[in-house]
């Protein structure tokens, strides 16, 4: 469009400035607070000016203002660190469009503006893309476009349906934005990748326990994975999310032992069955951690080479880069390990105790040797204590003291997951059985409609394995003992109040299905829009089976959508009156030699002032203009119109003829 330099009328200006604003709005999300309020400062001080009809600051106002802001921003990259991030980038630039509607008096200024506003739709997608961002754009888009139609033609709104003709618009870019998202070459990896203005923290498990750690997260409604299980929904009672194995204790903090998770293998890529094991596969979601392992359930076999995976000796699955951003990987795990033998480093770390301390736990575990001499037998032992002892599961433990083992085990008797973990593994320790402290997540929401388990943080947990002869490391839960439902029915069903505060399971039933049916829209648009990728496009081509790259079926597509384009210009053509057609090749040809038919000229004028214009060929102008007048508007048999077209489409290649042999006699 061509800007015309006219003055703007006021509302002009307030269609720009509600525009501004609402591309602006979902910006809040990730600008600091202190640049939300800045920008929002910037859009009431134009809407004051808009509302009170004042007029536009001058030139030195609006240099000050911008200096003003370029101060605060330096201010803010330097508390950054020096460095100016997208947060920062983006929001410079949402303020000096909003300091160039200040200024904004021309049709040439408010184009810039609208201009302006896609580059700021297209920020919003910079930090993340959620579904109802991508229509909350769409509908932000389709408003930016009329609203720069009207700038420029303001008649539109009088003699055209505005909505309907951008919803046309739509539907025929529709084809081609799809066949370029489904078949255009993806990149097994990105070329660039935009930095973050400062490093920013991310809910999740940490990689040491200590009483207290998991149930701070107990707190959180954060998503922390979204898994799709192959078949049946699964028992809870299987759903261990396996995280991290715990091994060094210093009498209030366990730690992974360095050595064991720096001794990498290559991950297992083939996701197969194991012959004479129960195998699951499924698909796993996985949040931004900011760490390196990758969740699976309870014990992994193998991951898809996409996630780009080691293993540890202990089946901790490894990214070798943090995970900074959502990803999605198969995995295939088992629920019957096969037996695992304990070299002596192992067997010497699953015993380690720290010298001195929690004298009861120690005796009571060499009792417990003492009269055991199954290893299995002093497992039982110990849950059998947990089971009739008055221990309670709460999120309010009391605090330990010194002897934090014996404080918990003989005094309070009152704790969360990782109480009963960390005491149960000393007691083992103590009492001469090998064990250790698994973190993860337990359970998880099963979503009917997705289809998909939602886990969270609040689902975060704590158990421990321990190493039977002839079995290898089995897993026991000694929160089972204490609090069985936690297990069978999930937090709500153990701490009650405790959780009603923040746990989506409290919602009335119907808010529930609402909520799971938005839910279950948001992962499959994570799953088919946002992660479709390398992988994704390659297991699409092979189903398709047509042997072909994307490369090639995406020109295929592309041309195929060309000829279909052309379909209306042919049926068009064909429905087309013959004589209007004719007379417009004429018209067309007289305009390449100088003479251009105005939009309200009539056949006898245009063909007077042509006749003028070309007098070499006048008199078949006038022939032809005659045949036309007299068929269109005289009393002509309309049986006839063929051969009057004919007529003037002979006349009009006569006219051509007889310039061509003018221009080539002067040559």
């Amino acid at each position: 469009m061509t800007a015309v330099a006219r003055p703007l009328r006021h509302e002009d200006h307030g269609m720009l400035l509600g525009q501004l604003a609402l591309v602006l709005a979902p910006q809040a999300r990730t600008l600091p607070v202190s640049v939300s309020l800045l920008l929002l400062l910037l859009l009431g001080w134009r809407w004051l000016l808009w509302r009170r009809r004042a007029p536009l600051p001058s030139r030195w106002m609006l240099g000050t203002t911008a200096l003003l802001v370029l101060l605060v921003a330096s201010a803010l990259a330097w508390q950054a660190g020096g460095g100016v991030g997208r947060e920062l980038a983006v929001a410079l630039l949402g303020a000096f469009v909003i300091l160039k509607l200040l200024e904004c008096r021309a049709l040439a200024d408010a184009t810039l503006v609208t201009q302006l506003s896609f580059y700021l739709l297209l920020t919003l997608y910079l930090s993340d893309q959620p579904f109802w961002l991508a229509l909350y754009s769409l509908a932000i888009g389709a408003w930016v476009l009329r609203n720069w139609l009207l700038l420029h033609h303001p008649e539109a709104r009088s003699r055209l349906a505005i909505w309907p003709m951008l919803g046309r618009m739509a539907l025929l870019g529709l084809p081609w934005a799809v066949a370029m998202f489904v078949l255009f070459p993806r990149l097994e990896h990105p070329l660039w990748q935009l930095p973050q203005s400062a490093p920013t923290g991310t809910t999740g498990l940490s990689d040491t326990m200590r009483p207290g750690s998991v149930g701070q997260l107990i707190r959180s409604p954060a998503l922390a994975l979204r898994a799709e299980v192959a078949g049946p929904p699964l028992p809870a009672a299987v759903l261990y999310w396996r995280a991290l194995v715990l091994w060094e204790y210093d009498g209030t903090t366990w730690r992974p032992a360095r050595q064991r998770l720096h001794a990498l293998a290559p991950a297992p890529a083939a996701v197969a069955a194991v012959a004479g094991r129960h195998g699951i596969d499924y698909s796993i979601t996985l949040e931004p951690s900011s760490q390196h392992w990758l969740l699976v359930l309870d014990r992994g076999q193998a991951l898809s080479p996409s996630a780009e995976a080691a293993v540890t000796p202990d089946g901790e699955f490894m990214s070798r880069r943090p995970v900074d951003q959502r990803i999605r990987y198969q995995a295939r795990s088992t629920l019957a390990p096969a037996p695992e033998a304990l070299d002596a480093a192992t067997r010497r770390l699953a015993l380690a105790l720290p010298a001195g301390g929690n004298p009861r736990a120690r005796a009571l575990a060499s009792a417990w040797a003492a009269q055991h001499s199954d290893p299995a037998a002093r497992v039982q032992a110990a849950l059998r204590l947990f089971a009739a002892a008055p221990f309670a599961y709460t999120l309010s433990p009391p605090p330990l003291g010194a002897e934090q083992v014996d404080s918990f085990v003989f005094d309070t008797r009152r704790g969360f997951c990782e109480h009963y973990a960390s005491s149960f593994v000393f007691l083992m320790r103590a009492a001469g059985v090998p064990a250790r402290v698994v973190t993860g997540y337990q359970g998880g929401e099963y979503n009917p409609i997705g289809g998909h388990y939602v886990v969270r943080q609040s689902d975060a947990h704590a158990w421990a394995e321990v190493w039977l002869d002839g079995r290898g490391w089995v897993r026991v839960d000694p929160t089972s003992a204490v609090a069985p439902n936690r297990i069978e029915r999930g937090l709500d069903a153990v701490l009650g109040a405790e959780t009603s505060a923040w746990r989506p399971a409290h919602q009335p039933g119907w808010l529930q299905d609402v909520r799971w049916a938005y839910e279950g829209m948001v992962y499959r648009w994570q799953r088919w829009v946002l992660q479709y990728d390398h992988a994704q496009q390659a297991r699409l081509l092979a189903t398709l089976g047509t042997g072909a790259s994307a490369g090639q079926l995406l020109a295929g597509a592309l041309g195929m959508l060309c000829l279909l384009a052309l379909v209306p210009l042919w049926r068009r053509r064909e429905h087309a009156d013959p004589l209007d057609a004719a007379y417009d090749r004429f018209c067309e040809m007289l305009a390449r030699h100088g003479c251009v038919r105005a939009p309200a000229e009539g056949p006898q004028d245009f063909a007077a002032r042509a006749s003028a214009r070309l007098p070499q060929a006048a008199a078949a102008i006038a022939a032809v203009a005659a045949a036309y007048i007299g068929q269109r508007y005289g009393n002509a048999d309309p049986a006839r119109a063929r051969q009057v077209a004919e007529r003037v489409r002979a006349g009009t290649r006569d006219i051509a003829g007889v310039l061509r042999r003018q221009k080539s006699s002067r040559l």
